[in-house]
């Protein structure tokens, strides 16, 4: 099971890895556009938090839920601002920025989303 959930955080972090790469690559840019990535990242975080939340269920230690259902509203928010602009040729420089900074966010308490948990 340990495996398993090692595998998962690795794919929840490439996820977050595809939305900030895009978000980073794209900053400068005059016309802000939504890579592939970007929304896949957002797609690949929220299959493998709801992943990660039901071994963290089937665990022995109690589970932050207040914790989990922010992060995965967090992450339902930036799918919601990226989903339908996913083949926009531009998107408003607000709506790119929040992506960004509402993953950065998302990353930024990124300790174990257990109670008293030994990781």
């Amino acid at each position: 099971m340990e495996t398993l959930e090692l595998a998962l955080v690795f794919v929840h972090l490439l996820g977050m890895a595809a939305i900030v790469g895009g978000y980073l690559s794209g900053i400068a840019a005059a016309t802000k556009r939504l890579s592939a990535g970007m929304v896949h990242g957002a797609l690949l975080q929220i299959v493998s938090g709801a992943a990660l939340l039901g071994i963290a269920e089937g665990g022995s230690d109690p589970v932050n839920h207040a914790k989990f259902g922010v992060k995965i509203l967090v992450v339902i928010v930036i799918m919601f601002l990226a989903w339908p602009r996913r083949r926009a040729t531009s998107v408003p420089s607000s709506t790119y920025h929040a992506i960004g900074l509402l993953t950065i966010a998302n990353v930024a308490d990124r300790k174990s989303t257990r109670l008293n948990s030994s990781h």
